[in-house]
């Protein structure tokens, strides 16, 4: 598995336009292409400014390459682009996965919860 990794600093003004960007648009694209096996769109929790990180994992070196020449991928950033979000020039790393774990969150169901009020 390979991770995509890419830092951005935004601009104040542009912070919630890049923020529906990336969740209505940048997303849903990316999870139509072939090799994504799911992508991360987090906000730097701390910042002072706006800054994103992007995490989007591919199957293989591969795919990552695919869908860099994918027109779906190619639109995205020409829309990119043309928003002006950033502030600096975004960087990107491409990283292999070595090992990994993921622990699913579970909610308790509400009846749950309700019993656990009553008693």
């Amino acid at each position: 598995m390979f991770a995509h990794i890419w830092r951005m600093r935004g601009k104040r003004k542009k912070a919630e336009d890049y923020e529906k960007f990336g969740c209505q648009l940048t997303l849903p694209t990316l999870r139509k292409i072939d090799g994504c096996l799911g992508a991360y769109f987090l906000k730097v929790f701390e910042a002072r400014k706006p800054e994103y990180i992007w995490v989007v994992l591919w199957r293989d070196q591969e795919a990552l390459e695919a869908a860099r020449s994918n027109p779906a991928w190619r639109e995205q950033i020409s829309k990119f682009e043309a928003g002006r979000f950033y502030r600096t020039i975004p960087i990107e790393w491409v990283c292999e996965s070595l090992a990994s774990f993921q622990e699913v969150a579970t909610e308790k169901p509400k009846v749950a919860e309700k019993r656990e009020k009553a008693e």
